[in-house]
């Protein structure tokens, strides 16, 4: 070990010198040098094996268990069902009119129309035909027959005139109309209740 007092050292080589030159004596002159057994730590002697180390252990995947995806929240379910209502009217739109989505879907003509500039799409355009050709007189028939469907539906679900003719965009007169046409039976909403729009 090299000290770092330089001068201590030098202070005592003398002496150093001195015991070296008395032990170099004492083995001249046949004396013998014994080693005596180390007090305290006594290390571990240094052994070598050629035995080869143990194997690692094989790596093991830990299972993920899946992880179940949190619940709908009420804004996202009504963004799906608005998402599914265009969808339809998208895919009705190049063969229907606008009026025939409505009475299909039973959207108002004001929603499909803002639907309809909303995602670039546009309803299949009406072809006005006289009114008195035989086309014209079975589109209305057919049409009226749709409403006369519609209103018996409407009748089993209880609601009231107004609102039927609230949903199916006719007026009181029309209302009128087809219900002594097709026969239908449909009670008057009591005093002070609903009425249909005229």
């Amino acid at each position: 070990m090299i000290s770092n007092h330089l001068s201590l050292v030098e202070a005592l080589r003398p002496k150093a010198n001195e015991l070296a030159a008395q032990v170099a004596e004492f083995v001249a002159a046949g004396g013998r040098i014994e080693e005596g057994p180390a007090s305290g730590y006594i290390p571990k002697p240094i052994t070598y094996s050629s035995q080869m180390p143990p194997a690692p252990k094989p790596f093991v995947r830990r299972r993920v268990e899946p992880i179940a995806p949190p619940p709908i929240t009420p804004l996202e379910r009504q963004e799906e069902e608005r998402r599914q209502r265009v969808a339809k009217v998208m895919e009705l739109a190049p063969t229907h009119t606008q009026k025939e989505v409505a009475l299909a879907t039973g959207i108002g003509r004001r929603t499909l129309l803002s639907m309809s500039k909303e995602f670039g799409f546009s309803f299949k355009r009406v072809h006005h035909l006289p009114n008195s050709s035989p086309e014209h007189k079975a589109a209305i028939a057919k049409h009226e027959l749709i409403l006369a469907e519609r209103i018996k539906a409407y009748k089993k679900l209880g609601i009231s005139r107004r609102q039927v003719c609230e949903k199916l965009h006719i007026t009181n007169n029309t209302l009128k109309r087809l219900l002594d046409e097709h026969e239908i039976d449909y009670p008057l909403s009591r005093a002070g209740g609903n009425r249909c729009a005229a």
